[in-house]
This record gives C-alpha cells, sequence and structure tokens, in this order.
C-alpha cells in the first residue's frame, strides 16, 4: 500500500505480531505493545453492517485459545464455546452441540495482530493506524482491505468499509481486556 502524505511506512524486522517494525515507537510496537494485555484475556465485539443495516453482531471473550462468542444475525443467537480442539454451539437456550472446530468462529484478535502493511498517522492523531488485510482473512473476497486501527487507552478499534456485491459493508472490531475467569466446556 503506498503511504499518503502524513503517514510513515512500517518497515524492518518482524514484532511479535509479525508486522514489520523498523524502530522503538513505531506502529508495529505500538500495535504490538496494545495487544500484549489481550493476548491472555480479551472481550470483543463485532458489529457488520450491510447498506446501513446492522446484519451481524458478534460479542465475545477469549482466554489464552479458548473462546465464548455469542453471534447475533436476524434477530436469532447462537453461542459458541471453544475450547480447542473442541467447539460447541447452541441455538437460544437448546442444548449444546459437539461441532467441528473450524465451525466457531474465530476470535478476533489472532486475525487483527497480523496485518500485511502497517502505517502509522501522523497527522497529530497519536495511536490511529492504517492497516491492510488479506479480505479472505475478514470473511470476504478480493484482494487485500484497509482497515483503520485506533488505540484509545485499553481500547482497540479496527474498522474498515468496503462494498461486497454491490453493497456497502463495514465492520467495527473493538477489543478490550477480559476477566481471567475460565472458559469453561458445556
Amino acid at each position: 500500500m503506498p503511504a499518503s502524505s502524513g503517514a510513515s511506512v512500517v518497515a524492518g524486522a518482524p514484532t511479535a505480531s509479525g508486522v514489520s517494525s523498523s524502530s522503538v515507537g513505531s506502529a508495529a510496537t505500538q500495535l504490538d505493545v496494545a495487544l500484549q494485555p489481550l493476548r491472555t484475556a480479551s472481550m470483543f465485539e463485532t458489529t457488520v453492517t450491510v447498506d446501513g443495516v446492522v446484519v451481524v453482531r458478534a460479542k465475545g471473550r477469549t482466554l489464552g485459545d479458548a473462546s465464548q462468542t455469542t453471534v447475533t444475525t436476524a434477530g436469532k443467537s447462537v453461542d459458541y464455546i471453544e475450547i480447542p480442539p473442541r467447539a460447541w454451539a447452541r441455538h437460544g437456550t437448546g442444548p449444546w452441540v459437539l461441532v467441528a472446530g473450524n465451525a466457531a468462529p474465530t476470535a478476533p484478535l489472532q486475525v487483527l495482530a497480523t496485518p500485511l502493511t502497517l502505517v502509522a498517522a501522523t497527522s497529530g492523531t497519536p495511536g490511529t493506524f492504517t492497516a491492510t488485510y488479506p479480505a479472505n482473512a475478514l470473511g470476504l473476497a478480493g484482494g487485500p482491505l484497509t482497515v483503520t486501527v485506533s488505540i484509545a487507552g485499553d481500547a482497540l478499534t479496527f474498522r474498515y468499509e468496503a462494498t461486497t456485491s454491490g453493497h456497502a459493508t463495514s465492520s467495527t472490531t473493538t477489543l478490550l481486556p477480559g476477566p481471567v475467569d475460565p472458559i469453561k466446556a458445556p
């Protein structure tokens, strides 16, 4: 992604987030430092809109590799618990059913921690970056997507807008440190 005026492209040695970094205080280092407390336990909420209408909302938490997520679409909710290598799902208050591990939604931290590129804004907005991610990593088809990353205190927000099949689509995901309460199998 070409750099625009008011931004600096990050390049150099990889950090723990997988993004290249050339100096302490770089965009990749700042993102890595902000993500560090979320790697143990985090809470997340994602809202996806199509043509201005909320079509999917996912809310959950992670503890290490385990996750607990509720996905709501069209007024119906499905709960997921994933404790690798196993995962369970249930509709509403129905019984838990063992599902294939890849059937459960992936907690967003792993995907969002590894952008293809990361550019720091230098226009007076500290903690704001532009990143690119493979579209398929975000559940879409096509080429890489541009995502705005904002760090405000303990919160990280990732937002993109795209046109998919002729429809205006946007997604906002917010990550916060979460409780270290165990995530238990049903």
